[in-house]
């Protein structure tokens, strides 16, 4: 079985030149699963960073940030046979808007506007383990120095999360037990975002590869993008 993860797409009413170029990818792929690893939506017009910045928020709708996901999910169930959809802290940001404006409850939340019990996508809440053979998925709650070895040692077990936008592994191979590994992936955003001013970010765009037999093993293949392209199987995609 194989399966592509996508972290941090950050998908706005605009499509990231890094997740466009993954699309090719997993058009000739076919995979069994596409994993959204988390904040596949950036969902910036409930943002309540910039709910009190007018400029910040100049232009920005939900309708439309709701139309391009609905298009994107279009687009992956065509090409992969199964598309699950895990909650990042950025989709986490519509309820905590419901959570402020209740009279908007059951009018704009992700799961129903984007039709996934209908699509058959299944959804799972910010930072709930999904399971996939001997390897757990999640959004991620961590992003200092040693993340990969602080989501080791808090969830303990064989873990790929994203939510730091950098790529770390941590492994754990203590003697009474079987060997447990942290796969800290990248992002498919603008790695330089405005919102940085200029900052170094320290991020990089990746995705991930994970192939799986049948008694649950796995094997991780994580995928860099620089300057736009990337090789897999000695195939350059640019």
């Amino acid at each position: 079985m194989k399966i592509i993860v996508l972290p941090d797409v950050h998908l706005t009413t605009e499509v990231p030149k890094e997740y466009e170029l993954v699309k090719k990818f997993i058009a000739e792929q076919k995979p069994d699963e596409v994993i959204l690893l988390g904040d596949f939506m950036d969902c910036s017009s409930l943002s309540h960073w910039n709910e009190s910045k007018a400029r910040a928020m100049e232009g920005k709708r939900w309708t439309k940030e709701l139309a391009r996901a609905n298009e994107e999910l279009d687009f992956l169930q065509e090409h992969a046979k199964k598309v699950t959809y895990l909650e990042g802290n950025h989709e986490a940001w519509v309820e905590q808007y419901v959570d402020k404006h209740p009279e908007m409850e059951g009018l704009i939340e992700i799961p129903k506007k984007l039709k996934l019990e209908k699509r058959g996508i299944t959804w799972h809440k910010y930072n709930k383990l999904y399971k996939v053979g001997n390897l757990y998925f999640t959004h991620g709650c961590y992003t200092g120095k040693y993340h990969a070895q602080k989501h080791l040692q808090t969830f303990g077990c064989n873990i790929m999360y994203g939510h730091a936008h950098n790529t770390q592994t941590s492994m754990m191979n203590m003697k009474m037990q079987d060997v447990h590994m942290a796969y800290g992936l990248g992002c498919l955003c603008d790695h330089e975002p405005e919102y940085m001013h200029g900052r170094p970010a320290n991020w990089i765009n990746q995705f991930a590869v994970v192939y799986f037999s049948d008694n649950g093993d796995f094997n991780v293949y994580p995928v860099n993008i620089i300057n736009n392209k990337f090789i897999f199987e000695n195939k350059q995609y640019k």
